[in-house]
């Protein structure tokens, strides 16, 4: 059986069901350029274990898994091949929703793939029977932000969006540092402020990362609140000595006090590390639901910790999370989270531009009605960039294409900026 699409030379997705009434018995599912098979994947016997087994380019056969008689596995492979920044094309391999093979090489080189078929055995019986079969071409983006005109823009667009500060989680060393820099050596940079998020990353070397970030503190386009306070957040490893130091080399420099806020994920274990090390605010990073949740109960539950957390802390800086979907990252898992099996579940249905305004907007009149709870008068939102997270308001290729427009950064525009007191 074969099923020819249009040939596409990125990524391909292949979805079906199957089960052979005697296992393993050299049924084959083969993904195809013409006659040259790209991907191999077949049943067989060896050693009397029955087994769903790759072929690899020199012709091994290497195992996915046993298998049984008579009973259905669902399959899914993911094929790129043309991955971001010359990567080898590859191969993943998923039976019952669990990643099997992870990026394994094709079988033959190929600039395209246009067919994917079927077949059993010519010698050995067994009935194949296959359901529920699917052809996704995905179209895979490379979002490359490497560049000062990439950052330029992403800055005026920000800036036309009345956004004031973007929170940069600091990494200090490279390829990570790059976006922080692009935006320093911008010369756009003046028309959005930004400040420090500060993580393990920052705080490994936290004693020479310190000299530099204060030296910025006294630059115009670091965010300042409460007058003139440079404003920090801890999202890891705050401390009290940490708080202390800071605080400490802007007094040195002749500085203000930085406002500092520290991250947690439950309210009262994050009003006790503010305690605990002496900050002066708590926020979140980000808030997250799963099983495909309408967007509205991920706001609504957010929205109910921003009382919590001023109720347990005092002082709050609330946070508007746009989105949520750890998705991509089941399928495409990232080195610095091993444990990615649980996020097929963890996802929340997409906001609509309307949708996410109307939380901001509901963020900022909760604090112009706690003002005690919010003297900083700011919101985070969550996030610019983290497009494979699901937090998003950077503008994208769909939007741009479909509408023309930013549609997130044109409904964050039109959201009132009510305020109790000078906004900077």
């Amino acid at each position: 059986m074969d099923r020819t699409f249009a040939a596409q030379g990125r990524a391909v997705t292949l979805r079906w069901e199957w089960k052979e009434s005697t296992a393993g018995r050299w049924s084959r599912a083969l993904l195809r350029d013409g006659s040259k098979a790209v991907v191999d994947i077949a049943t067989r016997t060896d050693a009397g274990t029955k087994q769903l087994a790759f072929r690899a380019p020199n012709g091994t056969w290497s195992v996915i898994q046993a298998v049984a008689d008579d009973t259905w596995y669902s399959m899914k492979v993911i094929v790129d091949l043309a991955p971001p920044e010359g990567a080898t094309p590859w191969v993943d391999v998923f039976v019952d929703d669990v990643r099997r093979v992870n990026h394994a090489p094709l079988l033959t080189a190929s600039g395209v793939v246009d067919t994917f078929s079927f077949r059993t055995n010519e010698s050995l019986t067994s009935d194949l029977y296959v359901d529920h079969v699917s052809i996704e071409v995905t179209e895979s983006v490379n979002s490359d932000a490497s560049s000062q005109a990439v950052m330029d823009q992403e800055i005026q667009y920000a800036s036309a969006a009345g956004i004031d500060y973007w929170a940069f989680v600091y990494y200090p060393g490279e390829p990570l540092a790059q976006g922080r820099k692009l935006y320093l050596s911008s010369a756009h940079r003046n028309k959005v402020n930004w400040c420090a998020i500060l993580t393990g990353d920052f705080l490994a070397a936290f004693d020479a990362n310190l000299k530099e970030l204060v030296a910025r503190f006294r630059e115009s386009n670091y965010q300042r609140v409460l007058g003139d306070r440079p404003l920090v957040y801890f999202l890891s490893d705050a401390n009290a000595a940490r708080v202390g130091k800071m605080r400490a080399a802007a007094a040195a420099a002749g500085l203000p006090d930085p406002y500092i806020v520290v991250m947690g994920w439950t309210a009262q274990g994050t009003a006790d590390l503010k305690a605990t090390v002496g900050a002066d605010a708590v926020s979140r990073y980000a808030t997250g639901a799963t099983s495909g949740v309408p967007y509205a109960e991920l706001a609504d539950s957010e929205t109910a910790l921003w009382s919590q957390y001023a109720a347990a802390a005092g002082q709050v800086i609330p946070t508007v999370t746009t989105g949520w979907d750890k998705r991509p990252r089941y399928d495409y898992p990232v080195s610095w989270e091993p444990n990615y099996t649980d996020f097929k579940d963890n996802w929340v249905q997409q906001a609509t531009p309307k949708e996410i305004a109307t939380h901001l907007e509901g963020a900022i009149a909760w604090g112009n009605t706690h003002p005690a709870n919010t003297p900083a008068n700011t919101v985070l939102i969550y996030a610019w960039n983290e497009f494979d997270e699901g937090g998003w308001i950077c503008p994208t290729m769909h939007e741009l294409r479909a509408a023309g427009r930013p549609l997130r950064l044109d409904a964050i525009a039109a959201v009132p900026r009510t305020v109790n007191v000078k906004r900077r």
